[in-house]
């Protein structure tokens, strides 16, 4: 019961972002309203039981789905091969998370986006619920990740300070986006907000893991170096996309749609299959 105890936690704080988050009042800036919002975008109606469905981005949303499963089988692998070690078995979860949280954020920015944020408004809003619920799984994704790297990359006093900082840093962001959403205030429910309040935690585990190669010259920690190092290139390519102007072009010119978020998640999936490869064998705790 006590293992569980987190994820019960887990369970109760996103279902309280659904019941209690007061997001109706928080537009998208610049405004737009939604017939505006689907002239931007590809979209396509559907019937589902009778009624129109508007399914926004199509390419997006199969591309962000298939990052999100693919993501969840790679951490039904680690933890059902977890051999007795904790390492495996919280890389498991870490990425089952990872994966729900991914599916969550596609269903609001990709394929529901307009059904959530937009249908039957004068405006669009500027979050859903699933979106505040895609930074918490991926908080609690990060968490995991930082308690296995507390397995893999230190020992003693290190390590459980190392898994104390995640329990109470994954707490703290907590309380900060349920705030964030009842009150509500925008900063905290926003990516940025995610980026600059989490993002040092990759910095905490990267720092882990040089230390400990630089002392040990080990096989499994010269790879956790690869898959720190390519994530940075990832969002490095993320950003370097975002502000190429790129996708417009492409869709004004060639109506074509690939923007920055589906480079994103693509170089994800490669990111993820990099995880499998890199991480299947060699994956185990520090004695």
């Amino acid at each position: 019961m006590k293992k569980a105890t987190p994820f019960i936690g887990m369970l109760l704080v996103i279902v309280a972002v659904f019941l209690f988050a007061n997001i109706e009042g928080l537009l998208a800036e610049p405004a737009i309203d939604a017939e505006a919002f689907l002239q931007r975008i590809p979209h396509q109606t559907i019937s589902f039981f009778g009624r129109e469905l508007i399914i926004t981005q199509p390419s997006s949303t199969i591309l962000v789905f298939g990052l999100g499963i693919l993501t969840i089988s790679f951490g039904v692998f680690f933890f059902a091969t977890h051999r007795d070690q904790e390492s495996r078995r919280i890389w498991g979860i870490g990425l089952i998370l990872w994966g729900l949280g991914t599916l969550f954020a596609g269903s609001s920015y990709q394929a529901f986006t307009y059904q959530l944020k937009c249908a039957g408004r004068d405006a669009c809003l500027y979050t859903s619920r699933f979106e505040i619920a895609y930074l918490l799984l991926t908080c609690y994704s990060i968490a995991c990740f930082m308690i296995a790297t507390a397995h893999t990359s230190s020992q003693g006093n290190a390590r459980r300070a190392l898994i104390r900082f995640a329990y109470i840093d994954s707490v703290a962001y907590t309380v900060l986006v349920l705030i964030g959403a009842i009150i509500p205030i925008r900063f905290l429910i926003s990516y940025e907000g995610f980026l600059i309040l989490l993002g040092g935690n990759f910095v905490i585990m990267f720092v882990c893991v040089v230390l400990h190669y630089r002392r040990h010259r080990d096989v499994l920690n010269k790879r956790f170096l690869f898959i720190w190092v390519a994530l940075l290139a990832v969002n490095i390519a993320y950003f370097a996309w975002l502000y190429s102007g790129v996708s417009q072009l492409l869709y004004d010119n060639w109506n074509v749609w690939f923007n920055e978020n589906d480079c994103l998640h693509l170089l994800l999936v490669l990111w993820m299959i990099e995880i499998l490869l890199m991480l299947k064998e060699p994956l185990k705790d520090l004695s």
